[in-house]
């Protein structure tokens, strides 16, 4: 539940004691896990009605059957309001991928955007903006593809 800035020394040694320091793993595994999801499937499991739990034991349903078959058909809008969210947060981190890449091909584009305003571009704004807009791309497909989702997702509306 504390922001990154506030764990990153922590967060740093564990992804360092993994050997993930300069890898995918090491920019993406920090972020699988987030407050935010706890609290959007808490709310939206709160809304599943507790009959149904019973009417699959009745049917003959194990736990696992249960959550595959019932709850993650229910909760497939929460899912892709998460997805949106979550990509976004960690599309956008700058901080993180600073600390835990140190070689030019796993820098992330936040990062070179930094870059392309230290170098002898640095009063081409035109080059700079391009960088900028290209960099909103993927966000901004994500979001589109999965915005019935999301809109479904927040207003806790499932997908049936």
């Amino acid at each position: 539940m504390l922001p990154v800035p506030v764990r990153i020394v922590a967060l740093f040694d564990v992804v360092s004691s993994f050997g993930w320091i300069n890898t995918y793993a090491g920019l993406i595994a920090p972020f699988l896990a987030s407050a935010t999801g706890t609290f959007l499937f808490i709310q939206r499991f709160k809304t599943i009605p507790v009959e149904l739990i019973d009417a699959s034991k009745i049917d003959g349903c194990k736990p696992m059957q249960y959550f595959f078959k019932v709850l993650l058909p229910l909760t497939r809008s929460t899912i892709g309001a998460l997805t949106v969210i979550e990509f976004i947060y960690v599309w956008n981190q700058y901080l993180w991928p600073l600390m835990a890449t140190n070689t030019d091909d796993m820098r992330v584009v936040q990062i070179g955007i930094k870059m392309l305003m230290n170098v002898e571009s640095a009063n081409n704004w035109g080059v700079i903006m391009a960088g900028v807009i290209m960099t909103m791309i993927p966000p901004l497909l994500v979001f589109f593809v999965l915005q019935e989702s999301f809109m479904k997702g927040f207003a806790l509306q499932s997908d049936k």
